[in-house]
């Protein structure tokens, strides 16, 4: 499985996760503070895990911050109320998100595949190219 197909299926099932937790709690309602982030991340997430692969993964690496950092305040949010047990639930989702980043951004900053043998920075081409004697002066 490639890691951007892995990264689609967490996103998938954090909207589930939050999809469940609107329809069988009592989130929806006027005076939550987190219903409008919690939906913004749920709705990114679907949207990011949606797109195509180009896009995917810049918009996944976003959408794992906003969730990690939305879950991360509500976990503070119960920690401040001294009810912290009742907030550990979103240690999963944050611990995901902080590895499914981790991991997307690895990707992105290895860039396109290079050729087999090819050298990692450009500059190691140009010394090797200058160090390596050329036939028409070893003849």
């Amino acid at each position: 499985m490639t890691l951007l197909r892995t990264a689609r299926i967490v996103a998938a099932i954090q909207a589930t996760v939050m999809t469940v937790y609107f329809l069988v709690t009592n989130a929806v309602r006027a005076d939550n503070p987190f219903f409008v982030p919690d939906l913004l991340l749920t709705v990114l997430l679907v949207v990011a895990a949606s797109l195509p692969a180009r896009w995917a993964v810049p918009a996944l690496v976003f959408a794992f911050g906003l969730a990690a950092g939305v879950w991360t305040v509500s976990l503070s949010h119960y920690a401040v109320r001294g009810e912290l047990v009742d907030g550990l639930d979103h240690l999963p989702l944050i611990g995901a998100c902080v590895v499914q980043s981790l991991f997307l951004i690895r990707h992105l900053g290895r860039g396109p595949a290079d050729p087999a043998g090819a050298p990692d920075r450009p500059e190691e081409a140009l010394i090797t190219t200058a160090l390596t004697p050329d036939e028409s002066t070893t003849a």
